[in-house]
């Protein structure tokens, strides 16, 4: 993940510029950060609201299939898929609607999470579909703070754990994601992460500039 074009200004050494310099890094810095909008919502996608009545009928074909010939193991196994596929679909009743995970400029809040991850503490950004789910995991530096996280009971719903090992990282599985109403396709969302992560890095540089004056 690329990191703001700017060089990051600190205590340790380096050389704060000024004059026509510093407005020159300023207004690269600002670019950075008004690239992304101050805030995004995102909710999950209506994949199992749409899916879950298809998987319905499929386990109740089953189920019937099992009455048909008297197959006892059929009738299990469909009656089982049957209750596992509506309980599926009423679950996600409200997809689309309940935003779970909020970012800003510095910030990633998600509801599952006690508190937001703070984006300049993000070193890698990683997305991927992985079939049931969309994967987002962000590998974090060694000093981050780590907010808990508390599990969700919704099957396949939208859940962020925290973990320190092999390295701290936290993990945002959701059955898609959209903002706005539109979904967002694997690309489109690692991008998206970048450049929050690329807006909060140049955000810290910007106050530090300007807390030198």
């Amino acid at each position: 993940m690329n990191q703001p074009l700017s060089p990051r200004f600190s205590d340790d050494g380096v050389v704060y510029p000024h004059g026509a310099q510093r407005d020159a890094v300023v207004a690269e810095l600002t670019q950075v950060i008004e690239r992304v909008p101050e805030q995004m919502e995102f909710t999950n996608t209506k994949r199992y609201w749409v899916l879950g009545p298809v998987l319905i009928l499929g386990a109740l074909g089953i189920l019937w299939g099992g009455f048909s010939f008297g197959k006892t193991g059929l009738m299990i196994c469909g009656g089982f898929l049957t209750l596992f596929f509506l309980l599926l679909t009423w679950q996600h009743r409200n997809a689309g609607r309940e935003v779970f995970m909020r970012l800003t400029r510095r910030e990633l809040h998600h509801t599952a999470l006690s508190g937001p991850i703070d984006l300049t503490e993000v070193v890698d950004v990683f997305v991927k579909d992985e079939g049931l789910v969309t994967l987002q995991k962000l590998t974090l530096s060694e000093t981050a703070s780590l907010p808990t996280h508390r599990p969700v009971s919704v099957l396949f719903g939208n859940q962020a754990m925290v973990l320190k090992k092999p390295q701290p990282h936290v993990r945002i599985n959701s059955a898609g994601v959209a903002s706005g109403g539109s979904k967002l396709d694997i690309d489109d969302l690692a991008a998206l992460l970048t450049a929050y992560v690329q807006a909060a890095l140049a955000q810290q540089q910007l106050d530090a500039l300007k807390q030198h004056g």
